[in-house]
Formats: C-alpha cells, sequence, structure tokens
C-alpha cells in the first residue's frame, strides 16, 4: 500500500470513529512509525509502505480509533519548548496551560529569587518549562501519585534544568514556605465528569475530579497558603474566574486578576497578596 492510500484510507476511518481532524492524526502516527518529519510524506506519497511498517502501524491506528490520546500511543507531546514524555499516570498537559506559565515568568522576572511549588505537577510541564525562565529561584513540586512523580522526573532527565525538589505530598508540605504556588489541579464538576470526551477518559480521575462544583482541590489548596506566600497562580475552570477570585480575596490576596486561555476563557487567577 501506498503513502498516500493509507492516508485517504485511515483518514476516512478515522472520521467514522469520531476522532477530530482525522488526516492529522492519521499523519502524525505515520511519522512516528517511519521516523520522518510529517512534512516529509508529502514528498513521498508514492512510496510503497513495508510489510514491517504496516505491522507497526496497524496496533497504533486501532488504538487512536478507540479514541486513545495520540500523546499516549507517541509516548510524548511538546510543550512550552519542552517534549514531554506522556502517559496514563498523569494528565496529559495542554497547550492552554502554556499560557498560565507564560503569565508566571513575566510576572516574576524581575522579582526577587524565592520558593516557587508546583502543586499537582503530574507531568512536571509547569515546573520544568518555569525552571528555564526563572534562574535562581528553588523550585519545588508535589503531586499525590508516585507514578505520576516517576513520569515528572524521567521529564526532568529529558530536560535537564535546575535542580528540582520533587515530594509526594497532598497539596504542599507542613510547615510551607513557599512564595509563590503554581497549580492546575483537578477542576472538572462532578457532572462534567460523567460527560467526559472519550480521550479525556484515558487520564488519571485523580487529575480530574474537582468535587461536586469543581473547586475542592482548589478551595483546600486556598485555605493552606500562608502569609509567605505572596503570589498564587491557580487553572481552573470555565466557569471558575469569579468564584476562584472570592476565595482569594477571602484569604487575603488584595489583588486579583483573571486572564484568558487560547479560547479566550477566562480560566487563570492571579492572587497576589
Amino acid at each position: 500500500m501506498k503513502i498516500l492510500e493509507l492516508i485517504n484510507k485511515t483518514t476516512e476511518y478515522f472520521a467514522q470513529k469520531g476522532v477530530e481532524s482525522p488526516r492529522l492524526q492519521i499523519e502524525l502516527i505515520l511519522s512516528h512509525v517511519l521516523k520522518l518529519p510529517r512534512m516529509s510524506l508529502y514528498l513521498q506519497f508514492e512510496q510503497e509502505l513495508k510489510p514491517g511498517e504496516l505491522d507497526a502501524l496497524r496496533p497504533l491506528v486501532k488504538r487512536r480509533a478507540d479514541r486513545e490520546p495520540l500523546q499516549h500511543i507517541l509516548g510524548e507531546t511538546p510543550f512550552y519548548g519542552l517534549t514531554l514524555e506522556c502517559g496514563p499516570q498523569a494528565l496529559v498537559p495542554r497547550p492552554e496551560t502554556e499560557v498560565l506559565v507564560a503569565w508566571v515568568a513575566e510576572t516574576l522576572k524581575n522579582e526577587p529569587a524565592g520558593l516557587l511549588y508546583d502543586v499537582g505537577t503530574g507531568t512536571g510541564a509547569i515546573v520544568l518549562a518555569l525552571a528555564k525562565h526563572l534562574p535562581g529561584w528553588r523550585l519545588a513540586a508535589t503531586d499525590t501519585s508516585p507514578a505520576a512523580l516517576e513520569l515528572a522526573k524521567r521529564n526532568q532527565a529529558r530536560n535537564p534544568s535546575a535542580e528540582i525538589s520533587w515530594l509526594q505530598e497532598d497539596l504542599l508540605p507542613v510547615p510551607d514556605e513557599s512564595h509563590v504556588i503554581v497549580a492546575n489541579l483537578p477542576y472538572l464538576t462532578s457532572e462534567e465528569m460523567t460527560n467526559l470526551q472519550p480521550e479525556v477518559r484515558f487520564d488519571p480521575p485523580l487529575a480530574l475530579d474537582g468535587g461536586s462544583d469543581g473547586l475542592d482541590p482548589i478551595r483546600r489548596l486556598i485555605a493552606r497558603t500562608r502569609p509567605t506566600t505572596s503570589h498564587i497562580f491557580l487553572e481552573a475552570g470555565a466557569s471558575h474566574g469569579e468564584p476562584v477570585s472570592v476565595l482569594l480575596r477571602e484569604s487575603g490576596f488584595a489583588t486579583v486578576k483573571v486572564r484568558e486561555d487560547l479560547n479566550q476563557v477566562p480560566r487563570f487567577i492571579h492572587g497576589k497578596r
């Protein structure tokens, strides 16, 4: 079978299975199997695929048709200039979270270095991205999942950066002496958890479930902040900008700002004492 023929047939198959951007998906999988840049496929449309290449491709196509995330199939995803290993141990980093990282780096670049905690680190995406932009800062990352922390450590090995303390903790260690907290905690409501997209069902529920109103982990984190915490940056659900802002003001953060994500959804909140 020629490359173009396979792309066309698999695009139709993926579309029937409800896979978004079906042609792009098969092109990325095929690039992965052939170890070629995606754009190089366009120069080799008439090339015949070898039996071994087809054998390697079939199970990956089946997994994507079953709606397993492409990032799990490829084993990695780009994030803020990094390439991160992905798997079922932690939430797949979303492009929207890059907006949060940029906001943190922009805000802190001219501030005295202190101690920054990435709470609920998952793959380590946020703290590893910030490590490149905040020289001199002490960095720590927490997660309740040992498997997620092992994944984050492997990502640090792939993306050498500043020294990072990896801690298995429920939110923050006690005592907490952080100067800055950054967190992308679970924020889906109980109702949203029952209506997940097929791909999201492959993420660990622990990384998604925010309780009845989606705010349980965020509420607990804000309650545990101390006077030493001068900044807190949070990613939250689409309807959470105002309730999270209220929680921050009630906890002593005098200045609260909300920023939109790539789809103009106000989901990032910054509190400053």
